[in-house]
């Protein structure tokens, strides 16, 4: 069988965007009570997570905040279809709130049967964020990066024909993104100059990974929560080297929101409803073909995110990209 194809239209991926709300990052202090605690404890919350993701049948998935890469969402995945790859925070703040025993990271997931993975790369996140100055820190958040290609039907995998199949010379660089969260002046700073550094090592991996040439174009697709509003700069950094916000070209709005929570207790109390999360596609490679519809917020219910239906604190949001590009 040939790769799955839009009705009438060249070959397509189909990408999931999902900060998953860690472990470590939503018990005792973390003041969520929008589920009763059995829902919110892990073996309840962890099940619904990977099923939502399984459901959403997804080419590729980016997936931030995982402190359960191993023992839940590798072995579900991987049970559907998929393989994936993941970048661990050294410094994630999971290692304080569980006295070790959890670090969340970035990944992304990706089918084995349509995709193949030619490569990757894991930019630098400096330990000390206060010197030198922002600017100068090489920081890129937590980000990891993957080079894709669509995989040809195994009889044109081997032999001296696979290199005339179309789809031999498609492929495309996918990362999984999550910058900084402190809302303030100092926070839209830094999280411009993560973006920037990002960008950088994306594009630095892209030329290095033999793109540029004639008959590798490597168009690049962005799922981030970037913790940044759409008037911030971080934002218009994607914009500005040529990507664009899946949800903004298809229905001409970002959404509503992407993140409701309503905490109490001691870490970082009370109400925060905003859009954060982003698929970012290159416009000169992609034309965005459909995006998941969010929930109202009456949808959801008075106490915010997680509930049932939506087991994190952040709404998943999927684009279906065709590829406009002649392999």
């Amino acid at each position: 069988a040939t790769p799955p194809q839009v009705p009438g239209s060249r070959p397509y991926i189909t990408v999931v965007q999902y900060n998953c709300l860690a472990d470590g990052l939503s018990g005792g202090d973390a003041g969520f009570d929008s589920l009763p605690p059995d829902e919110m404890a892990w073996p309840k919350r962890g099940f619904e997570l990977t099923r939502k993701i399984i459901d959403a049948d997804a080419d590729v998935v980016c997936l931030q905040e995982v402190d359960h890469y191993h023992d839940t969402f590798r072995p579900a995945l991987h049970a559907q279809g998929y393989d994936g790859v993941y970048r661990e925070d050294e410094w994630s703040p999971c290692i304080k709130t569980t006295d070790g025993k959890l670090a969340d990271g970035v990944a992304i997931f990706y089918k084995r049967e349509k995709l193949e993975l030619l490569g990757m790369h894991v930019p630098f996140t400096p330990r000390d964020v206060k010197v030198p100055p922002i600017e100068e820190r090489r920081d890129a958040g937590k980000c990891l990066v993957a080079r894709f290609r669509m995989r040809a039907p195994i009889e044109q995998r081997r032999g001296p024909g696979w290199r005339d199949y179309t789809c031999a010379k498609l492929d495309f660089i996918v990362a999984s993104m999550h910058l900084a969260s402190e809302k303030n002046e100092e926070g839209v700073k830094r999280r411009e100059a993560q973006a920037l550094c990002a960008m950088k090592e994306i594009l630095t991996f892209k030329a290095m990974s033999g793109a540029g040439r004639e008959d590798r174009l490597s168009p690049i697709v962005v799922a981030a929560d970037l913790n940044a509003q759409p008037h911030e700069p971080a934002v218009e950094v994607f914009k500005k080297l040529g990507l664009m916000s899946c949800y903004a070209r298809h229905i001409r709005a970002e959404p509503l929101f992407t993140t409701w929570k309503i905490r109490t207790g001691p870490y970082k109390p009370g109400e925060a409803k905003m859009t954060i999360d982003y698929i970012f596609a290159q416009h000169s490679a992609f034309d965005v073909y459909d995006v998941l519809a969010m929930p109202r917020s009456d949808e959801i219910g008075p106490k915010g995110l997680p509930c049932r239906g939506h087991p994190s604190d952040h709404l998943m949001l999927k684009a279906s990209l065709e590829f406009i590009v002649e392999p």
